[in-house]
């Protein structure tokens, strides 16, 4: 749920895990090799080979990488593979294809439904009608004209008078003022949205709106409840209508999803999965999605996905212009609604990390040189995803 490196390093170096399949020789091939695997992976052209080299030479101390890795640029895919093990025991190895959590990385989704709302809102009823389902569009008929600057007294009239003027904007950005989390001793039930928004609504203050960042995971959550209330469908098939079928995102899901299939989420600690969790469990917190990480994280997808993601953003297919240059708009600590915004060779580029126990990940794009990189790894790197995403970066910046 965190972008903070140190924060994804703390938690995947807690895991602790067995040296048992970790002594394998990098890009050395499992027992098992996956029916269809190697038709699905692509390593395209003498810039695919030094990424996929890149790749295979990541933290050889550690066992090498374990996890998946796609990098396209202009539109072409240069590499999309797997590499180590999705399960230790018997051996079998991690293909192109596996799914992941993106946990953190999730709330740019988060953020895009948010805005893709807000467009919805201010079409006709006829237009709108077209676009989303009949549930959607009659539940939006009593929000027109939905805007960033909203404040939360709009949709909740008695609202504390300390959070009344907090907009979307601000709970997006992480300047909205109200205490960030989730926190031990917060109680509420996870498991009911609106149990979540009094929560939220009940916190202390710890700063002006808008004057001070303060990466909230809980700011997310609110916006993902909000956006139940305003639309009358679950936060799920919102994002499946509205993100995942018209993107082209045709493997992602969310947590607890009944047609995820779990077989394809690799086990953590290079296949040996959970030590301190039910034997059940593929994700971090368990199978099913809560009120404690919905909206702030949970979205499964594969690379492949996160490339049609890319793509469609590209296009203005999800987002009209206006409404992505808010998403890239940076705020205090140079953040978006659910990037990061860094300016540098070549132009802007924007991006997010974020880790679970046992998962790491990290997701970028230049908005203007037209490449995109997303690796998920799930074993105990001590260098973290973003060392080796620079590396791909610079191997990107200096092929002709």
């Amino acid at each position: 749920m965190y972008t903070s490196s140190a924060f994804i390093l703390a938690t995947l170096l807690a895991l602790a895990p067995t040296l048992a399949a970790q002594d394998r020789r990098p890009g050395q091939k499992p027992k098992n090799e996956p029916r269809g695997s190697a038709a699905e992976a692509i390593v395209a052209g003498e810039l695919g080979a030094k990424l996929d080299s890149l790749v295979r030479g990541f933290e050889p101390e550690a066992g090498g990488f374990c996890g998946v890795v796609a990098v396209a640029r202009k539109g072409e895919v240069l590499l999309q593979q797997g590499y180590g093990l999705a399960e230790a025991e018997p051996e079998l190895a991690l293909p192109p294809n596996a799914l992941y959590d993106w946990a953190s990385v999730s709330k740019q989704f988060t953020a895009a439904l948010l805005l893709r709302v807000i467009e919805l809102s201010q079409l006709d009823e006829a237009k709108r009608k077209k676009l989303c389902s009949k549930a959607v569009a009659t539940a939006l008929k009593g929000w027109k004209k939905l805007s960033l600057e909203d404040p939360l007294s709009r949709f909740f009239p008695t609202a504390p008078k300390d959070k009344a003027a907090v907009t979307l904007r601000q709970l997006l950005n992480h300047s909205s003022g109200i205490e960030s989390g989730f926190k031990g001793e917060w109680k509420f039930d996870a498991r009911q949205r609106d149990s979540l928004i009094e929560l939220v609504l009940g916190l202390p203050m710890t700063s002006k709106p808008g004057t001070a960042h303060d990466y909230s995971n809980s700011g997310y959550a609110f916006v993902a409840a909000l956006l139940e209330k305003l639309c009358g469908v679950s936060f799920e098939e919102l994002m499946r209508e509205q993100l995942f079928t018209p993107t082209g995102m045709k493997d992602a899901y969310q947590i607890g999803e009944a047609t995820l299939p779990l077989a394809r989420v690799p086990k953590i600690e290079r296949g040996q999965g959970f030590r301190d969790r039910p034997s059940e469990f593929r994700f971090a917190y368990g199978n099913e999605l809560t009120w404690g990480y919905r909206g702030c994280g949970g979205v499964v997808a594969s690379t492949a996905d996160m490339l049609a993601w890319d793509r469609a953003l590209r296009s203005g297919k999800i987002l009209s212009k206006a409404s992505l240059e808010e998403l890239y708009r940076p705020s205090l600590e140079n953040y978006a609604l659910g990037w990061t915004v860094r300016e540098g060779r070549g132009g802007k580029r924007v991006e997010h990390s974020g880790g679970v126990l046992g998962v790491a990940t990290i997701y970028l794009r230049h908005l203007d040189e037209d490449w995109v990189i997303a690796i998920a790894m799930s074993y105990a790197t001590k260098a973290g995803p973003y060392v080796l995403a620079e590396q791909l970066v610079r191997a990107l910046q200096d092929a002709p």
